[in-house]
């Protein structure tokens, strides 16, 4: 009877719980390996969209790559971040390298603690131009803190 009423909890649990959690690794990049925290949302299709922090010269980098090419060369967008208490605004630019949007900021920045706590965090554009996605935050306190030891 226990094993019936766990596995209707699993069915019934939402999909964001079944995706996995922040992780911080080496990755290869093309300057060789880079300490990368990251995490996947649910797919739509065949791709996964990702968020991925590195470190970068003045602090860290944001990678945002969505469900699909949804930029192109020079586009620019502010993408609003929340999750169940807090919101931050990113300006981002298309960076066609990995078509991913990026942005450039201190380690201090309010995305920050934003991204470390709460249970999901999700991502939209005000205009609509680019679809909003959520992302878990289970295990990104501990993945940003392992990356930003690796800063210089």
């Amino acid at each position: 009877m226990r094993r019936i009423a766990l596995c209707l909890a699993l069915i019934l649990m939402p999909g964001t719980a079944f995706a996995g959690g922040w992780v911080a690794e080496m990755q290869e990049d093309e300057g060789g390996p880079v300490m990368t925290a990251f995490v996947t949302g649910p797919a739509d299709g065949d791709f996964k969209p990702e968020l991925r922090m590195t470190c970068s010269t003045d602090g860290v980098a944001l990678r945002y790559l969505m469900t699909g090419d949804a930029g192109s060369p020079g586009s620019e967008a502010d993408f609003l971040f929340e999750n169940e208490s807090t919101q931050a605004t990113l300006h981002m630019a298309y960076e066609d390298m990995d078509g991913a949007f990026a942005a450039y900021f201190p380690k201090t920045d309010p995305v920050i603690a934003l991204l470390k706590i709460g249970s999901d965090v999700f991502v939209s554009e005000s205009t609509g131009n680019y679809p909003a996605q959520s992302f878990p935050l289970q295990g990104s306190s501990k993945a940003i803190d392992k990356l930003f030891k690796s800063c210089r």
